[in-house]
């Protein structure tokens, strides 16, 4: 699951879909193939990975150069997930967020200006039951746009969104080239974010993700990591994240087998697992081995309550395994208050 960005000649325009909203000489295209999306795409499953390639010419026509790359994502509904009140009744959809946008990537280019970008990207979609409508869109010193769009569904079965819980598997591939391509997961909602989404620059930081991240990604991609013990053991820049703004999420292990996950299925037995563990509360992740089940607790910023849930390990790097495979399960809370943080 890395993402790439590369520069590139003019030879690719002859592999490139159509533009849709263009405004003066920029260009902006997706690459479409068997493994890129360069169109709507629905049935989707919780968590399924996507691919994506963009290419941007910015010197067709007598263009005078790229300034500006910016990703968004909008989620509709909500990404994360909620349980239904009882009685049913009582639950209002139009209290839903409906609009719940994201940046994903936002590239300021200085002068001289580049002429021609190339965006490669791997993610997973949401893991609740909606649509995400992803956003291209480049800006070139003059001004000029070129936008790009396709929506993304994901669907979940009636009888998965009536659970009291939320589930899911990571996918967490080894980070092919470091720091940069390490994932910042967010264990409420299932994203697992690249660094410039949470990180950004240091001139364009991105707070809004960092409150909701709960375990950051090691460089050799065996270990996590909750993001206020970040610093000393892993390097995190504190002037793109301050040590004061970081989320506290720690797990303790569990006597769980795959039976006893599985069948750990509501709001309080999640939360007593992670209160009557016997072992020591952590603040890593290391070590994994195949089945082993943590009982976690995140805390949010403010006056929003925690988040309790179970995590267990499918896989480790090595063998089949490309890196860390986990299946999440997150207790829902109710609509009064799932939406606090």
């Amino acid at each position: 699951m890395t993402p790439r960005i590369l520069f590139a000649t003019g030879f690719l325009l002859l592999l490139l879909a159509a533009c849709t909203k263009v405004s003066g000489p920029l260009q902006l295209y997706f690459i479409g193939s068997s493994r890129f999306t360069s169109g709507n795409r629905t049935g989707l499953g919780a968590g399924d990975t996507l691919a994506t390639r963009v290419f941007v010419a910015a010197d067709s026509l007598g263009g005078i150069g790229l300034k500006e790359v910016r990703v968004t994502v909008t989620y509709r509904p909500s990404r994360q997930p909620f349980a239904y009140p009882v009685p049913l009744t009582a639950f209002v959809f139009n209290n839903l967020p409906t609009d719940e946008q994201i940046v994903y990537l936002d590239t300021v280019f200085a002068a001289p200006y580049r002429k021609n970008f190339l965006l490669t990207s791997v993610f997973g979609v949401r893991t609740t039951a909606g649509a995400e409508r992803w956003e291209y869109t480049a800006t070139d010193a003059a001004g000029n746009t070129s936008t790009r769009a396709f929506t993304a569904t994901a669907r979940r079965t009636s009888a998965d969104s009536a659970q009291l819980y939320n589930d899911y598997f990571l996918r967490l591939n080894v980070p092919a080239r470091g720091v940069g391509t390490r994932r910042f997961i967010q264990l409420k909602s299932g994203l697992a974010l690249p660094a410039y989404t949470v990180l950004g620059t240091s001139a364009n930081p991105t707070p809004d993700q960092q409150g909701l991240t709960d375990l950051v990604q090691s460089i050799d991609g065996l270990r996590l990591f909750s993001p206020d013990t970040l610093g000393s053991v892993v390097r995190l820049p504190s002037d793109r994240w301050p040590t004061g703004k970081r989320r506290a999420t720690r797990f303790r292990l569990t006597t769980l087998d795959k039976t006893g996950f599985d069948g750990t299925q509501d709001t309080t037995a999640i939360r007593q697992q992670y209160g009557q563990a016997a072992s020591r509360v952590r603040q890593s992740l290391t070590g994994l081995t195949v089945n082993q089940v943590y009982a976690f607790r995140t805390k949010p910023f403010g006056a929003a309550p925690p988040s309790f849930g179970l995590l267990r390990v499918v896989g480790v790097p090595g063998g089949s395994s490309a890196g860390l495979q986990l299946e999440v399960r997150v207790a829902k809370q109710a609509q009064s208050v799932a939406f606090l943080e």
